[in-house]
């Protein structure tokens, strides 16, 4: 499967995907109301910060080390098992020592055994991030994607079931994402038997993996951070109810991550088994073709945001509808510097990214807990959104100078004659028509 094909194939699944996510959003912020809706969301950025921390970057690695070397993957897989285990318990095992330790106000209403609940996922979740990466790695662009739409669906389903069929509450929904986690891991090992039969871990292998890892780590800890710092401190400074009415923005501002999520996905092994100057020009072709589609949804989501909000969630989530607006620049600028981020993970990580997510971060958090108090949920978007727009132009500068071949129009500007070409490139990535001319160059 072609890149371009790889890319509208997982573009379109997580396009069709995006509906049974909005249909989740309402269902679980209708029915635990803004509170309860704080609660959750409150919870899920504290594990998914755990997860984060407990990675080690050990999936970027995987997913490196099973595209260069296919016949590594039964002892990726064993890694994986010990690994997750590992860093799993003790994430989870530092997750509830700072519940107990930190003061109530820290974790706003959610009490110590609930933390438990939830982060008895974490080994579960680590170990199927590295199996999930050697999907990608080894070209399973079907699997890998189908296990991203399982996710969708049985999140759907539990809140079906567990809060419009039975009622029940915040409690069951932590309690179904953790059943969860653990039946995933059984399906990844479906999908790569009989690989996943190997027990043996291999430790020269982790330890020559250990490079990419270390890079991999800080780059995407820091960036996560700062994705999800404000909605910690809003549950910290606010409680959950402004953090209910807050977390919708962001989940709406989210869906416009899909695409960019997805082109740098599949960009990152590309670039990786391709390290040389003249696939700067394919960046760069991706990147201004993203570009689009980005302004677009963008400038769409501006217009229709505040009508959404109130249509969707209801009039408690209203105040939601300007954060929303706030957080769409920022969310236009981390968009666009994922592609350039994915294009120089896949080379060789330079310590521009991690110190530029540091700044950032800083930032980020700095203005958070100068605003939050003043403005409330609206400071929280303006601050991630200024924290979003300079590390954008941070990357962006650096790329431009480590290429200067390739002009910042090429990044961002499509080309009339590449325009002409895109219905019959798309028909091609569909394997509906003829195929149109290559387009090269930046």
């Amino acid at each position: 499967m072609g890149f371009g094909r790889q890319v509208v194939f997982t573009y379109l699944l997580r396009i069709l995907l995006i509906p049974l996510g909005v249909v989740n959003a309402v269902i679980v912020a209708r029915w635990l109301g803004p509170a309860g809706q704080g609660v959750f969301a409150a919870l899920g950025a504290f594990v998914a910060i755990a997860a984060m921390f407990g990675s080690l970057g050990l999936a970027t690695a995987t997913t490196r080390a099973a595209a260069a070397d296919p016949s590594s993957t039964p002892a990726l897989l064993a890694n994986a098992r010990l690994t997750g285990a590992v860093t799993g318990g003790l994430t989870l095992a530092v997750l509830v020592a700072a519940r107990w330790l930190l003061p109530d106000e820290a974790f706003g209403l959610i009490p110590p055994w609930l933390v438990v609940l939830a982060g008895l996922a974490l080994p579960f979740s680590l170990t199927s991030s590295q199996f999930q990466a050697v999907l990608l790695g080894r070209g399973r662009i079907r699997a890998y994607n189908g296990i991203e739409a399982s996710d969708r669906v049985a999140l759907l389903a539990a809140s079906l079931v567990l809060l419009v069929g039975f009622g029940l509450d915040v409690v069951a929904l932590v309690a179904a994402t953790t059943v969860w986690a653990m039946a995933k891991l059984v399906v990844h090992h479906g999908l790569l038997w009989p690989a996943a039969t190997r027990a043996r871990p291999d430790l020269d292998l982790l330890r020559r993996m250990g490079s990419v890892s270390s890079r991999a780590y800080l780059t995407s800890l820091l960036s996560f951070l700062i994705l999800r710092s404000d909605v910690v401190l809003v549950n910290a400074l606010l409680g959950s109810a402004p953090t209910g009415v807050y977390s919708v923005a962001v989940r709406l501002a989210e869906y416009v991550l899909v695409l960019p999520g997805a082109v740098g996905t599949l960009l990152f092994p590309r670039i990786a088994a391709r390290d040389d100057t003249s696939s700067a020009g394919f960046t760069a072709l991706v990147s201004r073709h993203t570009a689009i589609a980005i302004t677009v949804s963008c400038g769409g989501l501006m217009v229709a945001g505040p009508w959404l909000v109130r249509l969707l969630f209801g009039e408690p989530y209203a105040g939601g509808a300007v954060p929303l607006m706030i957080l769409l620049p920022g969310v236009w600028c981390i968009s666009m510097q994922s592609i350039l981020s994915n294009d120089l993970a896949g080379r060789d990580y330079p310590r521009v990214l991690p110190a530029v997510w540091a700044v950032a971060l800083v930032l980020n958090v700095s203005l958070n807990l100068w605003w939050i108090p003043t403005f409330g949920i609206v400071g929280a978007a303006a601050a991630s959104s200024v924290a979003y727009t300079v590390s954008f132009a941070a990357i962006t500068t650096y790329w431009l100078r480590r290429f200067p071949a390739v002009r910042p129009s090429g990044l961002f500007l499509i080309r009339l004659e590449e325009l002409r070409a895109a219905p019959d490139r798309l028909r091609r990535a569909l394997r509906l028509g003829r195929a149109a001319p290559p387009v090269t160059g930046a």
